[in-house]
Order: C-alpha cells, then sequence, then structure tokens
C-alpha cells in the first residue's frame, strides 16, 4: 500500500508546476513535457523559483517507517533550473530554505559543528568551466546571519579555495581544496615543454586566527604519470592547466590524519599529518590493496571513513567519452590495512542504471541508512542499512545536477521575520504567508489591526508550503495587517512587518 501523500498534477508543456509537493513516478515529468527543469511557482513570493521533484521511486508505508529524520538539503546547478542555487526541502518536496538568491549558483552547502553549534557552509566564488573554481566558504548560523568566512591563505598567486570540499573540526580548524597553477615541463605526458599544470593543495586553516595548520601540495607526492587522464588540448596555457589529479574530498580521521580523492588518479590517499607523506593507496596505478569482487572504483568522489575500517564513497565508474561499468553507485568499503584488502560490504545502485559523469555523493547516516546524490545525474535516492532502495526522487530531466546530496537534522529560525502579502478587497481576501528558512512553523495567525492599534485575530492556517494561502472574510475595515508563525505547541516564532490594508 503506498503511503498517502497529496501530489498534484501540474498543466502539460508548462515549466512552471502549480504542485508544490513532489509528483509521484509522474510520466509527462520523465518525458520532459513539463520541460526540462519543472519549477515551482508562488503567488506573492515570486522571487522564489525552486526546481520541481518527482518520485521515481515512491514511499510506501513500509518504507516511509524506515526513514532516517531530518531534511534534504541539494544545490540544483548547470544550464536549465530556472533558479540555481541551494535548496533545504522536506521529505515530500516542499521547500523550507531557497538560499538562491543570497547564493547564487553556489554548488556546495552543507551542515557542519562550528564552534560545537551546527552552521551551514556555504561556497560562493568563480567557476572555471571545467569542475574547478576560486572563492570562499561562509558560515551561517540557524538565523541564517554569516558568522565567518574563510579561504585558502598564502597559496601562489593568492589562489583563493576551490569549491569541492571543506568541513570543520574541533571548533574552527577547517579544511579546504585548491587549485593552483604552475608551470610544468609536460613532454612526458604529451604535453609541451613550458607547459602548464594543476597542483592540487590540501590546506587546513585555524578561521579565528587566520593560521595555515596543515599544507600538502599533491606534484610533491604524486607524479602525473599516475593519472588517468593526459593534457590533450590542456596544459599548453595558463587559462587551460592540465588537470592530472583532480582534488575532490578531504577527511580527517580521529588520528588527525587526512584521506584524499584523487578522480583522475582514481585512487584515496592516506596522508601523515605529521610530514604529509602519503602512507597508503587505496585504489589506482599504485593501490597497496589487493581488492575484492567489485570492489574497484574509478573517477571517485566523496571518500569518506565511516569507522576505523569502513570507507565510503561514489563511484562515477566513468568520465565524459569513457564508461568503466553498467551504472555509478555508491559504495561502503571494508578496510583491513593489516592484510592490505579492501571488500565490498554494499554498493547503492540507482532505479535507471546510468553512469554520473562527474559529482555525486555517498552519505552514510546516524541509524545506518545511506543517501546518494548521483551528481550530473538529477537524482538523489535513500537505502536502509542492507542497500535497500526506500525512495529515489528527480529534480530535472536534462541540464539539471546537483554536486552532493545530504540529508541533516536542522533547526533554525531566522533574523529576519516573516513575510505576508494580502491581495483582493471587498469583503473576501486572500493573505499568503511565508518565511524562508524557518523549520518549525505549524500554524500561521493572521491580524487585522485598527487605526487605534487592537489588533485582531482573522483567521489561523496549517503551513502546507513554503507559502502558505489564508482565506479570511473582511468584516470591518482594518489598517494594516499581520501574520505570526507558530510551532506545533502554539508558541509564537516570529511575526511579520505590518502590511498595509
Amino acid at each position: 500500500m503506498l503511503l498517502t501523500l497529496v501530489f498534484l498534477t501540474a498543466p502539460t508543456f508548462f515549466t512552471l508546476a502549480a504542485a508544490k509537493q513532489a509528483y509521484n513516478q509522474s510520466v509527462k515529468y520523465d518525458s520532459g513535457l513539463l520541460g526540462s527543469s519543472p519549477t515551482q511557482s508562488y503567488v506573492a513570493a515570486t522571487e522564489y523559483t525552486p526546481v520541481q521533484l518527482n518520485y521515481e521511486v515512491p514511499l510506501t508505508d513500509e518504507t516511509a517507517t524506515k526513514l532516517s529524520s531530518g531534511l534534504l538539503f541539494f544545490a540544483p546547478l548547470a544550464a536549465d533550473p530556472a533558479q540555481p542555487g541551494p535548496l533545504i526541502i522536506k521529505q515530500d518536496g516542499t521547500v523550507v530554505w531557497d538560499g538562491a538568491v543570497a547564493f547564487p549558483s553556489a554548488p556546495s552547502f552543507h551542515v557542519e559543528p562550528y564552534m560545537g553549534e551546527d552552521h551551514l557552509i556555504i561556497w560562493s566564488g568563480e567557476s572555471s568551466g571545467v569542475g574547478y573554481g576560486w572563492g570562499s566558504w561562509h558560515v551561517l548560523n540557524t538565523a541564517y546571519e554569516e558568522v565567518a568566512t574563510y579561504t585558502a591563505i598564502g597559496l601562489p598567486d593568492n589562489t583563493p579555495a576551490d569549491l569541492h570540499d571543506s568541513h570543520i573540526y574541533s571548533g574552527d580548524l577547517a579544511t579546504m581544496t585548491a587549485y593552483v597553477t604552475q608551470e610544468y615541463d609536460l613532454r612526458p605526458y604529451g604535453g609541451p615543454k613550458h607547459g602548464y599544470i594543476l597542483n592540487c593543495v590540501v590546506q587546513e586553516i585555524n578561521i579565528t586566527s587566520n593560521e595555515v595548520m596543515f599544507e600538502w601540495h599533491s606534484l610533491d607526492h604524486v607524479d602525473p604519470s599516475e593519472s588517468y587522464t593526459t593534457p590533450l588540448i590542456t596544459g599548453w596555457s595558463a587559462s587551460s592547466p592540465w588537470d592530472y589529479f583532480h582534488l575532490n574530498a578531504i577527511d580527517k580521521d580521529d588520528s588527525g590524519n587526512y584521506l584524499v580523492s584523487g578522480r583522475h588518479i582514481h585512487t584515496l590517499f592516506y596522508l601523515d599529518a605529521s610530514s604529509g607523506d602519503i602512507m597508503w593507496r587505496l585504489g589506482g596505478k599504485n593501490s597497496n590493496f589487493t581488492m575484492g569482487k567489485d570492489a574497484d572504483f574509478s573517477w571517485q568522489h566523496d571518500g569518506r571513513w565511516r569507522s576505523a575500517s569502513t570507507i565510503s564513497l561514489f563511484d562515477n565508474a566513468g568520465t565524459i567519452g569513457q564508461q568503466d561499468r553498467l551504472s555509478s553507485r555508491g559504495m561502503l568499503l571494508s578496510i583491513d590495512t593489516t592484510a592490505m584488502t579492501a571488500e565490498l560490504v554494499h554498493e547503492y545502485l540507482p532505479s535507471k542504471k546510468a553512469i554520473s559523469r562527474s559529482q555525486g555523493n555517498t552519505q552514510v547516516l546516524e541509524n545506518g541508512n545511506v543517501i546518494v546524490g548521483w551528481g550530473a545525474e538529477p537524482v538523489f535516492g535513500e537505502y536502509d542499512s542492507e542497500g535497500n532502495a526506500l525512495w529515489e526522487m528527480r529534480f530535472g530531466v536534462s541540464n539539471v545536477q546537483a554536486y552532493r546530496t545530504y540529508r541533516f537534522d536542522w533547526t533554525a529560525t531566522p533574523s529576519t521575520p516573516p513575510s505576508l502579502s494580502v491581495t483582493g478587497d471587498g469583503s473576501n481576501r486572500t493573505a499568503y504567508a511565508w518565511w524562508n528558512g524557518a523549520t518549525e512553523v505549524a500554524t500561521w495567525g493572521l491580524y487585522g489591526s485598527s487605526d487605534s492599534g487592537e489588533s485582531v485575530n482573522l483567521a489561523n492556517a496549517t503551513r502546507t508550503d513554503f507559502e502558505t494561502l489564508i482565506n479570511f472574510e473582511q468584516l470591518e475595515d482594518y489598517a494594516s495587517y499581520t501574520v505570526s508563525a507558530l510551532d506545533a505547541s502554539g508558541q509564537v516564532l516570529g511575526t511579520s512587518d505590518a502590511v498595509a490594508a
């Protein structure tokens, strides 16, 4: 039996969808009849036009009981989304926070424990157009106020932080990726003598003191001969350097050492925190491990420690012009650093097998469930601890992607007040209430105020979507209206500015 959720139907051929909750296995959506990137729209909150979603694998009564808690975080990008940028959504597809206005086209954001409390970190900056960028990380508290900003320090040409990865440890220590262009003799690799290469940098800094705590340069430790790419048309100018390594993930373990992912090397490197020396390589041309059945991976993303002997990653298994498997997949590997073996524990496959030629991630949650984001393929989903799919959603048909998708427990009350718009005239009017980023709103209370300042409760409505419609009957003249957001216990969380009648 299917879990009861309300799914509305949008008019055929329209990109702007009337529905707000996710569609349920909509053939029109998947065929592109609703557009390559169907979009939600609102009556009053017109500055927000987030993507619309479609359940490819719907929830059932049984799978709904196995869900992990929390909200879903992803950032639709590429050519077709009407409004690219970070989104926080509920399981039904309705929006909680749309960050596209403040952080347009931000490819990466997630929750981190800055100074011991949950914060959002969001990258913004300039993209190279070929998979890396230059910018900074912004730290937002649970009121969506920016409390810190950081980037790479002291690199050649003042190169700032790259977009791929950052995490915060011990309160205010932040790891990050950076891509530095430098001159290099590329003749041994099929390029020019006076060529240009990207030197990928792992850096950890103290956000408070701006002190560099650790720094590692790929060219000091990994020869370009380990790459599965060649210069081809890159490497001939400083504006188009050869990306031989492609650093896309850094993970710090309890010993303080670093697990680093080199996509173009097909390798996870384990680095000593004191010396920067490579203690072992997992995967690639010089792997130190014997790989078990189906444990090999290629063009990977998001290598993470999940325990002292378990690593998760996203196996792209292909890139532009190359395919190594039938499908990309999320992976969980068991690592034995004594026997130097790696065994596949679980793999997580999409409902429709496909190669995601870039991006992607595998997030293991506290209850053992796993969220997989398919990167260049506009799909994400959740699996139970045994690898069974619980649900899967699509957020576009073509030319839409999201670097990573996460689930986090996130409680936020914006420092800005709720928003209100009142339309119509005469006795019957309609109010629209919304509060971008508020996670705890259960109901809305609408109030009318007279010239004397007396306030009267005109109507109440359950929050059902990002924007909630409140119908009310105008029985007398009011000078202004306000709306209050209430939580599940009836406590007022915030009140809008007054709107003139």
